[in-house]
């Protein structure tokens, strides 16, 4: 059976990117990546209770392994545009984060929830290509880069895999009031637009 770690946040699409893979009988590793930030806290609880809802009918989903980064921005405010959304050297940081956790587990393709759609350089397939190039030639060996949603939209991924995602323990959110989401942050309404499209 073959193996690969998915970075996992318990939001939309970082949960069908676990179906997504269990369906294709992956052993799956989730891996939560902590930065630091004040919503960590709530969205982490999300992901573990998202998890043991997947787990309970995919046996080949592993729990959750969790790892601290340091990041770039100390604070964050809270965006209101899609470009103010950006954290410097996030998908970098999250996938160095993964290539190091791989190699200790043998495992050499992580998988990356990106839709592409954000107008941010590091979400692009072109610069997962080039991370992919640099990672290989550091480890020694071949490190995939998988990014099997890339191009889609929320909608399509929600109508693809929707029924198997637990969505009201979902969490994707940058403000969350009581661990639960604020309904007001760009995250929040990107939420709810691909929901009503359900």
């Amino acid at each position: 059976m073959e193996k690969i770690l998915v970075l996992f946040s318990g939001g939309v699409e970082s949960t069908a990117l676990l179906v997504h893979y269990a369906r294709k009988n992956f052993r799956v590793f989730p891996l939560y990546v902590r930065f630091g930030y004040p919503w960590e806290g709530y969205e982490l609880k999300s992901a573990v209770r998202v998890l043991n809802h997947l787990r309970s009918r995919y046996l080949n989903i592993k729990n959750i392994k969790i790892r601290k980064a340091k990041a770039v921005l100390k604070s964050f405010e809270k965006p209101k545009r899609e470009e103010e959304l950006e954290i410097p050297l996030r998908n970098l940081i999250l996938c160095t984060v993964g290539a190091q956790v791989g190699y200790r587990l043998r495992i050499h393709r992580l998988a990356h929830g990106s839709l592409g759609l954000y107008p941010f350089p590091d979400s692009k397939r072109d610069y997962f290509d080039e991370l992919e190039d640099v990672i290989s030639k550091g480890l020694g060996v071949e490190f995939r880069i998988e990014t099997p949603f890339y191009g889609m939209h929320k909608e399509e991924v929600l109508k693809r895999y929707g029924r198997e995602i637990p969505l009201e323990l979902t969490l994707s959110c940058i403000s969350p009031v009581g661990g639960k989401p604020c309904g007001e942050c760009i995250k929040c309404k990107e939420r709810k637009e691909a929901l009503s499209s359900l």
